[in-house]
């Protein structure tokens, strides 16, 4: 009997409970449903895609590099927040091409939501020698949201992390740097900074003054007080790389490949690196070749030449075409394109595709050379079509 009673308690309630839902139905306020939801809108500000920006400032950092200062024009004013070591790509036109580049930011997350960004450019490459000798303040260009890996984590990294930098490849750890200094990052950061002569340094770490950070400076053609001079040594590796560290790397591939052979010359195999990949060139071939390539973007087809040292991007850009790419070393995958007819060569350390890709006849222009007259079928992104 106690059981046939509570199941009736729970029958009336049941009941009563239809009841209660229409009554609260009735006393709510008739209004319509939000057109956005604040997860949204917080996706949408740390993604936003491409972001139109304003050059507000250039200054002379060493004799062949500069420092670019933007000046977001979003409707909110600001860059989305960025992980100190990420990069963007600067998209603008030079002459009749479109041409998009990546570059390791200069500045500190914090500095992103106040509408600054801060960019050190070389003179050297097509964009990078048409920004440092052509370009003025005002001129406007997209900037892309944040990208890359090149940033410390947590979970991934340990608690020191030692930054080993030639020249430029600086670039991403002035970032951490400052990230450290203002508080948006947590973790011991020591610097090894190598570069040809004094002045070729882009940051003063002589004015770095932080419980976290230290630096060491390895002049490579002077003599400098307080300095290491030549190159980077077992010796010097060995002085401030522990079993505690993890390694990141930005500078040439040569340096990479030293650096890994004397970890393990020294016992420290197992020290977790990460390497700043650097831009993919153009091909050395025995014999020059031109093919056709054949370009589908939506509703229009474009018939364009594509020589055989040249990536298929590199070629889309110098025709004009609005063809996606960032990291431009085939990795991100945002040139990620379908191959209709062709043959491509893509170097072993640049093949970054999946078993998909492969079934599915997917490439990246970005790191693909043709080698044969080519189809390709390439995703259209409205915003760069505005530059």
């Amino acid at each position: 009997m106690a059981k046939e009673k509570e199941l009736l308690v729970h029958i009336e309630n049941t009941l009563a409970m239809k009841e209660k839902r229409k009554e609260a139905i009735n006393r709510s306020k008739a209004k319509p449903l939000p057109s956005t939801y604040k997860v949204n809108e917080l996706a949408k500000e740390l993604h936003p895609g491409f972001i139109k920006a304003k050059i507000i400032k250039i200054e002379t950092l060493s004799h062949n590099t500069k420092k670019f200062t933007f000046k977001s024009l979003a409707k909110n004013g600001r860059f989305p927040y960025f992980r100190a070591g990420q990069y963007v790509t600067i998209t603008t036109k030079v002459g009749n091409s479109l041409v998009t580049r990546p570059y390791s930011i200069f500045s500190s997350p914090n500095e992103a939501l106040e509408g600054i960004l801060e960019l050190a450019i070389t003179d050297c490459g097509l964009l990078s020698t048409y920004l440092c000798t052509k370009v003025k303040v005002g001129h406007i260009v997209l900037v892309s949201e944040p990208c890359g890996d090149f940033h410390y984590d947590d979970i991934r990294d340990r608690k020191h992390i030692v930054g080993i930098a030639g020249g430029t490849g600086v670039t991403p750890f002035v970032s951490m740097i400052k990230a450290i200094i203002e508080g948006s990052e947590h973790f011991k950061f020591t610097l090894l900074y190598g570069v040809n002569t004094y002045s070729d340094l882009l940051i003063d770490v002589k004015k770095i003054n932080h419980p976290l950070i230290k630096t060491a400076v390895i002049v490579e053609k002077e003599d400098v007080d307080g300095c290491y001079k030549g190159l980077i040594t077992k010796d010097i590796l060995k002085k401030y790389v522990t079993k505690d560290s993890s390694v990141f790397m930005c500078g040439a591939k040569a340096m990479y490949d030293f650096v890994r052979d004397e970890l393990k010359n020294i016992g420290l195999e197992d020290v977790p690196i990460r390497e700043e990949k650097n831009t993919i060139v153009d091909l050395d071939v025995k014999e020059l070749k031109t093919y056709d390539l054949i370009v589908r973007m939506k509703n229009d087809i474009y018939k364009i030449k594509a020589r055989n040292n040249e990536t298929l991007l590199v070629a889309m850009e110098r025709a004009g075409l609005a063809a996606p790419n960032r990291c431009r070393i085939g990795k991100c995958g945002f040139c990620h394109s379908r191959l209709i007819n062709g043959e491509i060569y893509v170097r072993e350390e640049d093949e970054f595709r999946r078993g998909a890709d492969f079934k599915f006849n997917y490439i990246h222009p970005c790191c693909s050379y043709p080698k044969s007259d080519i189809e390709i079928e390439v995703p259209v992104v409205e915003e760069l079509k505005e530059v």
